[in-house]
């Protein structure tokens, strides 16, 4: 989401269930995080506000799980908020750390604490967002590829490109997944 003052809005969902409701829940949610953006600065309290804007449409037990962040493009400083969703990875120069949870998933409860997180990145460091489609894919025995998987893939490649990261995770779940049709 593009911002004012060379901002970038960064966002990622998982609606918890699957076919047309879900997809339509997703557009709505996509709809009201776009709006709540451009309202606020604040990753947490625009979470806030879908989850407000969701609560009557979440009757028959949908809910989203989300991450909402804001890039500074000029100082690197990024600020989050996570709704129940899938920690995203800081991967930085000589480490990995997980940005986890700060608050519970959007369309959950009416009693939505959110809070926000900020971090630096610095040159050369990324940040992968995923949702559960990748940790909880199956190859032909029925094992799961799982976040272990994941953080190998992603830890070997710390000083590569965003690129290189991609494709390093993207051959892991390949070579993994072999011919398994995909679950989620």
């Amino acid at each position: 989401i593009e911002l004012p003052n060379d901002r970038l809005g960064l966002f990622i969902a998982d609606v918890a269930d699957k076919g047309m409701p879900a997809a339509l829940f997703m557009a709505l949610t996509r709809t009201l995080v776009h709006a709540a953006a451009r309202e606020t600065s604040s990753p947490a309290e625009a979470l806030r506000r879908v989850n407000e804007l969701l609560l009557p449409d979440t009757k028959q037990g949908m809910f989203v799980t989300a991450v909402y962040g804001v890039l500074d493009l000029n100082s690197g400083e990024f600020t989050y908020a996570n709704a129940g969703h899938n920690p995203p990875l800081w991967v930085r120069r000589d480490s990995l750390e997980k940005l986890t949870r700060t608050g519970i998933a959007l369309g959950a409860s009416e009693d939505a604490n959110m809070s926000e997180r900020t971090i630096q990145l610095a040159e050369g460091e990324s940040i992968l967002l995923y949702t559960d489609g990748l940790t909880e894919a199956f190859n032909l025995e029925g094992d799961m590829f799982g976040e272990e998987r994941l953080l190998r893939a992603v830890g070997w490649q710390e000083s590569a490109s965003a690129d290189d990261m991609l494709r390093a995770v993207e051959s892991a779940l390949d070579d993994f997944a072999g011919n398994a049709p995909p679950s989620d």
